[in-house]
């Protein structure tokens, strides 16, 4: 929040101070290691997910009267 309001004081001439550039390059290392940070950690989380889901338990299928192997994502409530 800091380096964006700086940047944005840039814009009005009294508050002008030097290239523009030294005020909007923080900014933009700022905003690309946070968006890399963002995307490592949803990548992480997709991993977890995938491996979560495809965990195998047994459930009772009254159907057919035996337990079957199911993946968790197909789990149903009651």
């Amino acid at each position: 929040m800091f380096f964006l309001l700086i940047a944005l004081s840039q814009f009005f001439p009294f508050l002008k101070v030097g290239l523009m550039i030294t005020y909007v390059a923080p900014l933009i290392f700022v905003l690309t290691v946070t968006m890399m940070k963002e995307a490592w950690d949803d990548i992480n989380r997709k991993i977890r997910d995938r491996k979560l889901n495809l965990t195998k338990y047994e459930a009772f299928k009254s159907t057919a009267g035996k337990f079957v192997e199911i993946n968790s994502k197909d789990i149903k409530v009651g």
